[in-house]
């Protein structure tokens, strides 16, 4: 058997109708630029120049101070805080706060521009008598001394939070595991 062959029927140009000129006469405009919503245009325009821009830490810098250290005394627990300009800061502008389980720093108005920012400490390791502050001059550092209830080791200063869910032992979510 001889295979089937497709025949092609060809017109000439002249009687083509209308409709099958329609994609030539389309082809002469000027191409739609195109265009997509959502994330493959930039749907958050990531630019950094854009009105209302920030840079994020400059923006982080705000109220909370979250960088400090802190190392534990026979008699106290010492809370170090290093920010820029802060040995520009008058003594009566930085002011303490403190609780049994809690304590707080707060500077009125650092950096450029002036903001309050605060160190706030809750739920301390263990309790405490009071907190006072000093200042290292030279050294861009304020101390948080918090003086203890009793003399013992502070071998964390916040206590964990529960690492697990729903369980309802003292332990926190990893049981009675020590490290």
């Amino acid at each position: 058997t001889k295979p089937v062959e497709a025949v092609k029927e060809t017109k000439p140009v002249e009687a083509v109708t209308g409709e099958e000129v329609k994609g030539e006469e389309q082809a002469g405009e000027k191409p739609k630029a195109e265009t997509y919503d959502g994330v493959v245009s930039g749907k958050y325009q990531w630019d950094k120049h854009g009105p209302g821009k920030k840079d994020a830490d400059v923006d982080m810098a705000g109220e909370a101070i979250t960088k400090y250290a802190w190392s534990d005394g026979k008699t106290t627990v010492s809370v170090y805080v290093e920010l820029p300009g802060l040995d520009d800061i008058p003594e009566d502008k930085i002011s303490v706060t403190s609780g049994q389980q809690e304590a707080s720093l707060t500077i009125e108005a650092i950096g450029n521009p002036p903001k309050k920012r605060s160190l706030s400490l809750r739920g301390l390791s263990d309790e405490i008598d009071g907190a006072k502050f000093t200042k290292k001059t030279g050294k861009n550092t304020v101390v948080l001394k918090l003086a203890k209830k009793e003399e013992k080791s502070w071998w964390q200063l916040l206590e964990k939070s529960s690492g697990g869910g729903g369980d309802d032992d003292d332990e926190g979510g990893m049981g009675s595991m020590e490290f």
